[in-house]
């Protein structure tokens, strides 16, 4: 009964939005019987049911029965990337982009700009972003951007304008660019507040996402929308400092996303979730219990990207385990994965590209070699890491990852008995922290830079 619904809902539904379109209001609504069970309705409804291998085959078969119809391919094309991307088949979502954009510009003439060819690159965009190859992706979203520029208007405020935009900043963020980043950001930032308004509030607006969410699919509907509001509250929440609340909200996130994916199945979202739970658990001092989340959202990483395959989220949960180890006073152990976790950011961002993620692993590891007593080692990792923040952010840019570089060079000069070296850096530091803080904060950082100051001046006698 539930198809049968279905088989005469979507296509009434299709067939009243065709009508509005048409000039001549008075054609009749209803030229054929609204029924329809062809295989591209049935993917539809696979695809809304959530049972999305099944939405897949239908599909398929649906492009199948397509044959030239190049408007009908497409729209089924872009079904079949949508719902490959929701599997998290982004290699195989791409392809299908790839061949609707295709079949797009086949219909249209050459210099036609229009909304749904801007939209099918910016899949491929997003496509490219997942897969890591955040350059490629970049290519895409400007492509997009200039055609959304030229369809909307160069400087009138979209939606679509500031979603190529802020696109655009995250790529450039993951790539080390924070200068850059930072001004796609304010741009997109800008446009999202003449839309919406100044005085947006993130985690109000995700609760209004989640309650009528929740009214369109149904109170306690698994649904990936869903999924994503209680991740987004839960993520607000984290960095409100909340931790015990945001893993309310990320259990029932990672609840609702097995029973979307499969208890077992690997999926990106999932070990998102996770990864999230990993990162509260840390904060709460827990990192035994934090090493177990972050372990199982690793595995499903390789499961989903390939044992051995350079990606940032892998890079990522190696890093987070390193961290955890090393709190647990296993240095050894923390080293072989921050290690793992450098060499696999190397060959994504380029062995000499200066990146925040590797600077934060050069930093990682100097502190294990330090903990481990080579001093030595210690204190190369510390400099490389210190020589590339200062070519991300800029040479004598106030930064806090700058100023816990300048700490934990001076921390190594203090251990080696050198209190005015170390001096100079403990000063340095502290002098880039009350930039960053606030000259009169009382600041957990600045306090630590404050008693190593005092304890190198304690043993000069001064």
């Amino acid at each position: 009964m539930l198809f049968r619904y279905y088989y005469t809902a979507i296509p009434l539904k299709r067939c009243i939005v065709d009508t509005v379109k048409k000039d001549n209001r008075t054609t009749k609504i209803f030229p054929t019987a609204i029924f329809d069970n062809s295989a591209q309705t049935r993917g539809q409804i696979a695809q809304q049911l959530l049972q999305l291998d099944a939405s897949l085959r239908h599909f398929e078969a649906a492009l199948q029965e397509a044959g030239g119809d190049e408007e009908k391919q497409f729209e089924i094309l872009l079904a079949l990337g949508r719902v490959s991307h929701s599997c998290g088949y982004y290699e195989k979502a791409k392809s299908y982009y790839e061949r609707g954009l295709s079949a797009r510009k086949n219909i249209c003439a050459d210099t036609e700009m229009r909304p749904e060819i801007a939209g099918s690159i910016d899949n491929i965009g997003i496509c490219w972003s997942d897969l890591g190859d955040q350059r490629k992706a970049i290519s895409f979203y400007e492509q997009s951007l200039k055609m959304k520029k030229a369809i909307y208007g160069e400087k009138t405020p979209h939606p679509d304008i500031a979603s190529s935009l802020n696109n655009i900043g995250n790529c450039l963020g993951d790539l080390g660019d924070q200068r850059k980043a930072i001004t796609y950001y304010e741009q997109s930032l800008k446009m999202r507040k003449a839309i919406y308004g100044e005085t947006t509030k993130a985690i109000t607006y995700y609760e209004q996402s989640l309650k009528m969410t929740k009214a369109i699919y149904g109170e306690t509907t698994p649904h990936p929308d869903i999924a994503s509001s209680l991740n987004n509250i839960g993520n607000c929440l984290g960095d409100l400092g909340d931790q015990r609340k945001a893993i309310t909200y990320y259990e029932q996130s990672l609840k609702m996303r097995k029973a979307i994916y499969g208890e077992t199945t690997p999926h990106p979202d999932i070990a998102t979730s996770l990864n999230n739970f990993g990162t509260c658990w840390s904060c709460l001092g827990d990192q035994r219990k934090a090493i177990t989340y972050y372990g199982q959202s690793l595995k499903m990483r390789k499961a989903i990207y390939g044992e051995t395959t350079p990606h940032p989220d892998i890079a990522s949960s190696l890093n987070n385990i390193g961290n955890c180890l090393g709190d647990l006073g296993d240095q050894t152990k923390a080293v072989s994965y921050h290690e793992q976790s450098l060499k696999m950011m190397k060959a994504i961002y380029g062995e000499t590209m200066p990146h925040p993620d590797i600077a934060k692993s050069l930093n990682n590891i100097g502190t294990c070699w330090s903990d481990l007593g080579d001093k030595r080692k210690a204190i190369s990792y510390y400099e490389q890491s210190l020589k590339m923040r200062k070519a991300i952010y800029g040479e004598t840019t106030p930064h806090p990852d700058i100023a816990s570089s300048l700490n934990n060079i001076g921390a190594y000069w203090h251990k080696l008995g050198d209190h005015s070296k170390a001096i100079s850096y403990y000063q340095q530091s502290l002098n880039m922290m009350k930039v960053v803080y606030g000259d009169n904060t009382s600041h957990p950082n600045m306090a630590t830079v404050l008693n190593n100051i005092r304890s190198c001046k304690s043993a000069l006698h001064e």
